[in-house]
């Protein structure tokens, strides 16, 4: 029996940032197919080009934040799981990401962090 990878997009303007997470996520030694994007409006043209199923987003990015993405997102991809990975820790934005249906995973992350996160409701 195969299964399918689980498609995962990187969202982060911090190209060093991404490999962090890339780096993480390939160590778990899950079967992931990853795709990266460096704002908001890239994350947007990548999922029209490639489905995911899960979004890790960072907050701080020029242009639109990742809870203004995720917020667009969740209308027109109510299925799609997301995760808002930032440094900035405040509780109301930990709350905002909530009640957007985010998970909430503070960086730096730990490769046990995206393994629960990825792995639940699998």
């Amino acid at each position: 029996m195969t299964h399918e990878p689980l498609s995962l997009l990187l969202v982060d303007d911090s190209r060093i940032a991404r490999l962090s997470l890339k780096r993480q996520l390939e160590s778990l030694g899950l079967s992931l197919e990853l795709h990266e994007a460096d704002s908001a409006d890239s994350a947007e043209e990548q999922l029209q080009q490639h489905p995911v199923q899960v979004a890790l987003i960072d907050f701080n990015m020029p242009g639109r934040d990742g809870l203004e993405l995720a917020e667009s997102l969740k209308q027109q991809y109510p299925q799609l799981r997301m995760a808002l990975v930032t440094a900035n820790i405040q509780d109301a934005l930990a709350k905002r990401a909530r009640e957007l249906g985010m998970t909430f995973l503070p960086k730096p992350t730990t490769a046990e962090q995206l393994r629960a996160f990825i792995q639940q409701d699998l």
